[in-house]
């Protein structure tokens, strides 16, 4: 029955799909088709390495910089490239109308690019600590999850009290999402469902897209950023929700930091 109901439902979906990707923008468009042709790039017998991010080789002497703008059309793996592409056009379908193409395309680059660098060196310091060369040499950063995480803020950002679903332990709404996903990224992780580096990526890019958002993102109205108090970063904490098992933990250690005089970090 499972089966049956499975069949009839693949064609609905690939048709929406089709029409979903049909009246995309050009930019959807254009992200879609690169990742799929970086998809059959991997299958390229070590041409892996040439365009995605290997930490050792954006290092002096090589620096292959370039791969920091290639990796994020490259995957290893067909579900990935469909969830890449799934999420693109759901960015072009919420996002696209409210920014315009141009800003979207601005907020692609720039978190996938600073997501790239970051885990890069995030690995370095790895390395550093465990003077395993693996980490620089067999490491290969690539896809777009930090893209994805990026568009879980941004969707927390123009939605962040809409309710998702609600429960006896209390409101599942956009604001908790992002959270919510690195704690499944990371167990996902450790149950060897994604590679090395996602979990990486991924809660970069939740940072980096929060604090460009938070700060830079330049408005119609000349206004640059969102200060708006749902979207601080105390919010991300939900110490005022039942769905919370780290409540405490969180409180405490906000209590801490505002005795420090680092409040702002939490407040901005």
């Amino acid at each position: 029955m499972a089966a049956s109901m499975l069949q009839r439902n693949i064609p609905v979906f690939k048709q929406n799909m089709s029409a979903a990707f049909g009246n995309s923008s050009l930019v959807v468009k254009s992200v879609a088709i690169l990742v799929f042709f970086g998809y059959f790039l991997s299958f390229i017998p070590g041409g892996t390495r040439y365009i995605t991010v290997t930490p050792g080789y954006v290092l002096p002497p090589n620096f292959w910089v370039w791969t920091y703008l290639t990796h994020s059309f490259v995957e290893f793996h067909i579900w990935d490239v469909l969830a890449d592409v799934l999420v693109v056009i759901l960015c072009g379908k919420l996002l696209e109308p409210l920014w315009g193409a141009m800003d979207m395309l601005i907020f692609f680059v720039i978190t996938n690019l600073l997501v790239a660098i970051a885990t890069s060196f995030t690995y370095l310091f790895v390395y550093l600590a465990t003077k395993n060369e693996d980490y620089l040499f067999d490491t290969y950063i690539h896809g777009l999850a930090g893209y994805i995480a990026g568009f879980s803020v941004a969707v927390k950002q123009v939605m962040p009290d809409h309710v998702l679903v609600t429960s006896p332990f209390g409101k599942l709404r956009n604001t908790h999402i992002p959270l919510i996903l690195v704690g499944v990224v990371i167990t996902l992780r450790l149950v060897g469902a994604l590679d090395g580096p996602y979990p990486f990526m991924f809660t970069w890019g939740v940072l980096i897209s929060w604090v460009y958002l938070r700060f830079y993102q330049k408005h119609s109205n000349g206004n640059r950023g969102d200060m708006a108090d749902n979207f601080s970063f105390a919010r991300w904490e939900f110490y005022n929700s039942n769905l919370c098992i780290c409540k405490k933990p969180c409180f405490q250690m906000y209590t801490v930091c505002y005795h420090l005089k680092i409040k702002s970090f939490f407040i901005y």
